[in-house]
């Protein structure tokens, strides 16, 4: 069967649920006879590590107390709580982000290592995957590129400019990449509030804080449009 699972996530579930639901598609996909799948979805108000990433290293101090007041009051259900600051760690690798369904947009692109062999190599996956995302900003009039290891930037100013962070995890021959796109310049004070600077970075950061470092989309940036076409884009790649 050649046929793409689309789940464009409206329920707002927690997002140790929303981590957790990440990896079961990965892990089943396949076994229901889809050769691919793309998601849509939000956290709430949340710090994400990756897998390896040290929580003393990328959070203050004051925001890990405040997390550790509050954790005995947080189930790790599906459910969420509304005043909430969760701390959570995914799958895969990079460095940490802030998720806030408000000012954000997650996307997960799953696919199959052994039908598409060219994704295997993990720098190549990256290149090809990130080039998906461009793609299908390009058709808004995004002039976007990738950088670093596994960033989506723009230029403003003459300097780049991250709008998207991205990682990697594979599961039975399943590769998942998931990232993050910036809607909103807001986001970035809760960016500054929540995370240190991060321990590594990016040749193209230049030691920049994150106020210099990131940027958001432009206010008319159409959500449903970048819905459809990476969902096109990522069809036609899966053929």
């Amino acid at each position: 069967m050649n046929t793409v699972f689309f789940f464009d996530q409206i329920t707002r579930y927690s997002p140790y649920f929303n981590l957790a639901l990440e990896e079961a598609i990965a892990i089943n996909l396949f076994d229901f006879g889809y050769s691919g799948a793309i998601r849509f979805w939000t956290n709430h108000n949340t710090i994400v590590l990756g897998i390896s990433d040290s929580v003393t290293k990328n959070i203050p101090e004051e925001t890990i107390s405040s997390f550790k007041e509050k954790f005995p009051d947080l189930q790790k259900t599906r459910k969420f709580q509304e005043d909430s600051l969760y701390i959570t760690r995914r799958a895969s690798g990079g460095g940490t982000v802030f998720h806030d369904e408000a000012f954000n947009l997650n996307y997960s692109l799953f696919a199959s290592t052994k039908e598409k062999k060219e994704l295997y190599p993990v720098k190549d996956s990256y290149v090809i995957l990130l080039g998906l995302v461009t793609k299908a900003l390009a058709k808004q009039g995004i002039m976007a590129g990738s950088a670093g290891k596994s960033d989506i930037a723009v230029e403003t100013g003459g300097v780049l400019k991250k709008i998207s962070g991205n990682a990697q995890f594979r599961k039975r021959d399943c590769i998942v990449q998931h990232g993050t796109l910036i809607l909103d310049t807001k986001i970035i004070d809760r960016v500054i509030e929540n995370l240190s600077h991060p321990p590594e970075e990016p040749d193209y950061r230049k030691n920049r804080k994150h106020s210099d470092f990131l940027t958001s989309l432009p206010g008319d940036f159409s959500i449903s449009q970048f819905k459809q076409d990476l969902l096109s884009i990522f069809k036609e790649f899966l053929g």
